[in-house]
């Protein structure tokens, strides 16, 4: 099976469904506690059904470990609009104590999503396919088992303009 071939034919929130389902899959088999980042992962599903992507760009940029742990908050805070300095220092110590396998499932997931929210999807939106195999490469080196790639292809790139359908958290395996 050539994976590129089959995400291609998953849309953007599909493969967006895929990465969390992969850090999800990584929580559980390494017993990560779930409660400590239970609000980025629900932020996380909320692409899959939301209306307004902008708005979500904006939560999610906030929560991006990649910014948490690389823009300091006292200097930048207007780099957090939809944080506090007290949620930012949460975060960066939960951050900061996670492994860097899922620090990278975590950002190459959001990158999934973000990659083409100001931009047109072309014939299988190549921006956002780039770290969807990367998530699948990282899925493949720290899962002892990775969610099944063809129980995301009912999410069809065919569907609103390549960003499909909604995709309700809990109607997925």
């Amino acid at each position: 099976m050539n994976i590129e071939t089959v995400f291609k034919k998953i849309s953007i929130r599909g493969r967006f469904a895929f990465g969390i389902k992969c850090i999800e899959r990584y929580i559980s088999e390494n017993k990560i506690e779930i409660n400590r980042i239970d609000k980025l992962l629900s932020q996380l599903w909320e692409f899959t059904e939301s209306e307004n992507l902008d708005v979500w760009d904006e939560k999610i940029s906030d929560l991006n470990p990649t910014n948490i742990l690389e823009v300091e908050y006292e200097k930048f805070p207007n780099d957090f609009p939809t944080i506090d300095a007290s949620e930012y220092k949460e975060l960066k110590k939960i951050y900061q104590n996670l492994d860097e396998d899922l620090i990278k499932l975590i950002s190459e997931t959001i990158e999934i999503g973000t990659s083409n929210l100001y931009g047109g999807t072309g014939e299988y939106s190549a921006y956002s396919l780039i770290p969807t195999i990367e998530v699948y490469k990282i899925a493949e080196k720290v899962l002892s088992k990775m969610p099944d790639v063809n129980s995301f292809i009912q999410f069809k790139f065919s569907e609103f303009n390549g960003w499909g359908d909604k995709i309700v958290r809990y109607n997925i395996e």
